[in-house]
């Protein structure tokens, strides 16, 4: 950031200055070339289909968040057929849309369709491409967070540069930005709360920053239900001044305007529905696959016609009879739902960082840790999937820039005592010290 009165030209000379925009450059050229490589990537196609099956019945026959089951199917099977993400547009929905009606749809949260709509709306062309091109440049712009993130925890420019390099050149990310899908969105969110957070704390008396924090958090459930964890676990190893209290305070502040924030979408499913779903269905599927009943959705969706016909796939009935068979699964065999989530649990390993750097940046390692738990624990009883755990990822490219910067201090000193001892001197030093020895 320049400082006050600095002139601006000056400003883009500085080292770290250019240092940064180097990386952000660096950056969106190798997400930019990912995306130009294969433009409509498969992985996730699915997830994707669905969000734009949504975005379409909002934007073409105004029903809010509904998917059309024979349009989505139609949708799904050119993508199976063609092996890529199929664009909205090149597929004609007029037979689906004549035959079938569009349902509520719940099993998803509608941030990325709310998106596509705003798009579709002003553009006419229903097509992933200007949605694509967004998350290019916001992930792009998470370096720079990344690299705020940093320097407000250490202070130190290099290992903020140093964790902003190691994520602009992350292949996680590079791969995943072009995806028009739930989950890159929510690696956004999680990196947006955590660099609020830091920013409420340089302003302790600030409840406006918390309400930011919370409003941001909001946001982020729509993309990414768990975001609503980050705050709360930040309160309790970050709140400046401590005190349970304030920690308490810093907690449920963020926390309550997030959840005012999803309040719509949360009335909207009691009143399509009728029964409180707070934010989607999907965890009975989740924890059935997750603990070795099921392989897949297909199978899943299969086992629940086999027991329960009529059944549709998302709904909260369907959700609730796979919650029930998961729950009988680990109440039958639960050592092997135990090794489950203990194998996953390995996903926590980086944490042990931290204590690396304990010495030195004590409070300070303790918000990626933080993150990184809040991020990944709700999903160790769930599942494997690895889009559940990526979005912690920057908190430990930020652990591994302070864990280099420790290493590197350690044995700049050591090498410097070293020297002082005599054991690296010149030979100058060594005569004059000979000399010292034969006065003796």
């Amino acid at each position: 950031m320049s400082t006050r009165g600095e002139p601006r030209a000056q400003w883009f000379r500085r080292p770290v200055t250019i240092a940064l925009i180097g990386l952000l450059a660096v950056a969106f050229a190798v997400r930019a070339a990912d995306y130009l490589r294969a433009p409509h990537p498969v992985a996730g196609a699915g997830l994707s289909a669905e969000q734009a099956e949504m975005a379409r019945n909002l934007v073409d026959h105004g029903k809010w968040f509904a998917v059309n089951p024979a349009a989505f199917e139609l949708l799904k099977k050119r993508q199976a057929d063609e092996h890529r993400l199929v664009d909205p547009a090149s597929v004609d929905f007029t037979k689906a849309d004549r035959t079938s009606r569009a349902e509520p749809a719940v099993d998803q949260m509608p941030g990325v369709a709310s998106l596509l709509a705003a798009f579709w709306s002003v553009t006419g062309n229903e097509v992933y491409a200007p949605l694509q091109w967004l998350q290019l440049l916001l992930d792009t712009a998470m370096v720079l967070l990344v690299y705020l993130i940093a320097l407000r925890l250490t202070g130190t420019t290099r290992v903020a540069l140093l964790a902003a390099g190691l994520y602009a050149i992350w292949p996680g990310a590079i791969v995943v930005a072009k995806r028009p899908m739930l989950d890159t969105w929510a690696a956004f969110f999680t990196i947006a709360i955590v660099a609020a957070w830091l920013w409420a704390r340089d302003k302790p008396k600030s409840v406006g920053r918390l309400v930011a924090v919370g409003a941001i958090t909001g946001l982020g459930i729509y993309f990414r239900p768990f975001v609503v964890f980050i705050p709360i676990l930040l309160a309790l190893v970050a709140t400046p001044g401590g005190g349970w209290r304030r920690r308490g305070i810093w907690a449920a502040i963020p926390t309550c305007v997030a959840l005012l924030v999803l309040a719509p979408w949360t009335i909207r499913n009691y009143q399509e529905f009728h029964r409180f779903i707070p934010t989607r269905t999907g965890l009975g599927q989740a924890v059935f696959e997750g603990s070795g009943r099921s392989a897949s959705d297909e199978a899943s969706a299969q086992f629940v016609q086999q027991h329960q016909r009529g059944a549709k796939y998302g709904s909260p009935a369907y959700d609730d009879f796979l919650l029930s068979g998961a729950v009988r699964a680990i109440v039958d065999h639960p050592g092997q739902y135990l090794g489950q989530v203990g194998r996953r649990a390995r996903l926590l390993l980086p944490c042990l960082l931290a204590l690396l750097v304990w010495r030195r940046w004590r409070r300070a390692a303790l918000v990626p840790v933080a993150a990184a738990v809040a991020t990944i624990v709700p999903y160790l009883l769930i599942g494997d999937d690895t889009r559940f755990y990526l979005p912690a990822a920057f908190a430990y490219l930020i652990l591994i820039a302070m864990t280099v910067e420790v290493t590197i201090v350690f044995f700049g000193e050591r090498t410097s005592r070293r020297s002082q001892d005599g054991l690296t001197t010149p030979g100058e030093t060594r005569v004059e010290r000979a000399r010292v020895e034969a006065r003796r």
